[in-house]
């Protein structure tokens, strides 16, 4: 299977102080090249990162991070969607369109999800290659609440790239509940991200987890393998 990925980093983090949420750290790497780190893991050929609002921050962690070989084999690339507020289907779509035609899997991720492991990406991806006849859409839930990745096939993209404004996947999926597969799982880890400071002790406090802002606000930011990004 040619496997795709589209990661969602278009947002102000306005909730957050208007700071790119994706940047901030786990064990020193960056949400966003973790999130790309477990997306090659897991079998992604070709990876495009949906910027928006800090592009200018995001795309000099992602050009040092290419440089570094981050993405190993996968394609890494990046494209700005010059109307974020318009949604996450304008973002999405901005993505796809940035894909190689000749896939079999799209997955889509957010870049501010602290939680996920490879085993949680392999999940979704292991449940769409074993899916039912009719199902275009697989969606990992916990306690009734979606999250991500997602996985689809090119059906669904292409009904996505004919949407228009802020439609998205979401309105995809209520208006075909049938072709639909929800994945529950017994962790949140897929519906975990990052809206607030208070999210951030949360995380703390509830899961060991501490997230650090990058260092790059008063020097450097880690890449992964120790290797440091000098402050703009």
């Amino acid at each position: 299977m040619n496997v795709g990925a589209v990661v969602m980093a278009a947002g102000a983090g306005r909730r957050m102080g208007c700071r790119p949420k994706s940047l901030l750290t786990r064990d020193g790497e960056p949400l966003l090249l973790r999130q790309i780190r477990l997306l090659r893991q897991c079998g992604a050929d070709a990876i495009v990162v949906v910027l928006g609002h800090h592009a200018e921050r995001l795309q000099a962690v992602l050009a040092a991070a290419r440089a570094a070989g981050v993405a190993g084999g996968a394609s890494l690339a990046w494209v700005r969607n010059p109307a974020p507020d318009d949604g996450p289907g304008s973002s999405l779509r901005c993505g796809l369109a940035a894909l190689p035609d000749e896939l079999d899997t799209v997955l889509v991720v957010l870049g501010d999800q602290p939680l996920l492991e490879a085993g949680d990406v392999q999940a979704v991806v292991q449940a769409w290659r074993a899916r039912a006849p009719g199902i275009e859409l697989v969606v990992p839930s916990h306690g009734g609440q979606p999250g991500h990745p997602i996985a689809f096939g090119p059906r669904l993209r292409a009904a996505v790239m004919q949407g228009q404004g802020g439609a998205g996947v979401r309105e995809w999926r209520r208006a075909h509940r049938g072709q639909v597969q929800e994945l529950a799982m017994a962790h949140a880890r897929h519906v975990a991200d990052i809206d607030t400071p208070e999210d951030l002790q949360a995380l703390a406090r509830t899961q060991g987890i501490r997230l650090a802002w990058p260092q790059e606000e008063g020097g450097a930011a880690s890449l992964p393998g120790g290797r440091a990004q000098p402050p703009r």
